[in-house]
C-alpha cells in the first residue's frame, strides 16, 4: 500500500503558495515537481522546496506526463480549470482544482462520468470544507430541526480593489487585466467568492437528506458589472418556505458569514469561508451554547493532509461527493449566467 502521495503544482500564484508552505508540516505527502510559464516563480519554488531540475517545467503539459506524480493541484485561474480536467482524465492523474471546476453544468457532468468510470479524485479546492472547524459545523447544524428552518442568509466579499474612498466615492479605477476583474480569464465575485456560501448551502441540503437543488425558485438577482464582470452580486432564492438570500463583492468587505433563521433561533456561523481564531457558531438568543474554533492549523493544512491521506488508504471509492460537486455548479452557473 502506497505511504507517501507525490504532488505536482500547476500556476503559482498566492493560492498556490498558501497550499505549498503546508506541505512542510505533513509527513504523508510531498511537493515533487512544479510548472510555471513564469520563470522567477519557477526558480522560487526550486529553491524553496527543494525541487529536482527535471520536475521543475515551463509547459504544463510536460507535468501531466511525469509518472510519479499522483495526483496535481491546479492554482490557475478559473478560464483554465475546465481543460486541465480534462487534461487530468488524458493522463489519469486525480486533480485538486482551484473553485470554481467549471461554470458549464454540461461539461462538468461529462467530466464527472469519466473521472468515475477511470476511479480518479476529481475535487475542488474550497479549501474550508476540510477543516475540523467546518465538519463541526455541519454536525451542529444537523441537529436544527429542518422544518423550522424559515430563512438562509449568507455574505463573502473582499475588497480587492484596494484605495481610499471619499464621501463614498473612490478614484481608484479597476484594472482589467487582474485575474479577478479580468472577463478573459472568467474574473468575478460570483465564480470567485460565490462559489463558497453555495457549496456550505448544498452541503446543508444533503444533511437533511433533502437534495431540493431542481425546486429553487430564483426571485431577484441583482449584478454591478464593470466592463462585464460582476464585481458584486445578490442572489434571492425560495426553496420551499425557506427564503434563501446570497451576496458577493470585490469591492466591498463582507462579514463572511451564514446564517440559518429558524422559528425560534438564529444561528450564525462566523468566518466559515476563511475559517480563523475568530471562527465560531454563535447563537444569538443563548450565548452559553457558542462554540469557538480551537484547531491551530489553516485550512490549507487540512485540505492536503485529508486528500492525501484518501489517496494513501482508498480502497472502495465513493463518489456521492460528485453528486454534490454537480448541484454546487449547477447553482453557481444559475447565478453567473442570470
Amino acid at each position: 500500500m502506497k505511504k507517501f502521495i507525490n504532488w505536482g503544482f500547476i500556476g503559482l500564484g498566492n493560492a498556490s503558495f498558501n497550499l505549498a508552505k503546508e506541505f512542510e508540516k505533513l509527513d504523508n505527502s510531498n511537493i515533487l515537481a512544479v510548472a510555471s510559464h513564469q520563470e522567477h516563480k519557477r526558480i522560487f519554488y526550486k529553491k524553496r522546496f527543494k525541487l529536482e531540475n527535471k520536475n521543475v517545467f515551463s509547459n504544463y503539459e510536460d507535468i501531466f506526463k511525469n509518472p510519479n506524480i499522483d495526483i496535481i493541484y491546479v492554482g490557475l485561474p478559473n478560464s483554465l480549470h475546465e481543460d486541465c480536467c480534462f487534461k487530468a482524465l488524458k493522463y489519469n492523474k486525480n486533480i485538486l482544482v482551484e473553485k470554481p471546476i467549471t461554470k458549464n453544468i454540461e461539461n462538468f457532468k461529462k467530466l464527472k462520468k469519466s473521472f468515475i468510470e477511470k476511479k480518479l479524485l476529481l475535487e475542488e479546492g474550497t479549501a474550508n470544507k476540510f477543516h475540523p472547524f467546518y465538519h463541526q459545523v455541519l454536525k451542529n447544524i444537523k441537529n436544527i430541526d429542518s422544518s423550522k428552518i424559515i430563512k438562509i442568509r449568507s455574505s463573502f466579499g473582499n475588497d480587492a480593489l484596494g484605495g481610499k474612498k471619499f464621501f463614498g466615492f473612490r478614484l481608484k479605477k479597476i484594472n482589467h487585466e487582474k485575474r479577478l476583474f479580468n472577463k478573459k480569464l472568467d474574473g468575478g465575485s460570483i465564480l470567485d467568492c460565490g462559489i463558497y456560501p453555495i457549496s456550505l448551502l448544498i452541503d446543508i441540503l444533503y444533511l437533511f437528506k433533502n437534495n431540493f437543488t431542481n425546486n429553487f425558485i430564483l426571485n431577484i438577482c441583482k449584478k454591478k458589472k464593470s466592463n462585464d464582470v460582476d464585481i458584486e452580486s445578490f442572489i434571492n432564492l425560495s426553496l420551499n418556505k425557506i427564503k434563501i438570500e446570497l451576496q458577493t463583492s470585490l469591492i466591498n468587505n463582507l462579514k463572511n458569514n451564514f446564517e440559518i433563521h429558524t422559528e425560534n433561533e438564529i444561528i450564525i456561523f462566523k468566518n466559515i469561508f476563511t475559517i480563523d481564531s475568530n471562527s465560531a457558531i454563535i447563537y444569538l438568543k443563548d450565548s452559553s451554547k457558542n462554540i469557538f474554533n480551537k484547531n491551530k492549523e489553516n485550512v490549507y493544512f487540512y485540505e492536503v493532509n485529508e486528500i492525501s491521506n484518501f489517496l494513501i488508504n482508498k480502497k472502495s471509492q465513493s463518489f456521492d461527493y460528485l453528486n454534490k460537486l454537480e448541484n454546487k455548479i449547477k447553482l453557481l452557473s444559475t447565478w453567473f449566467n442570470y
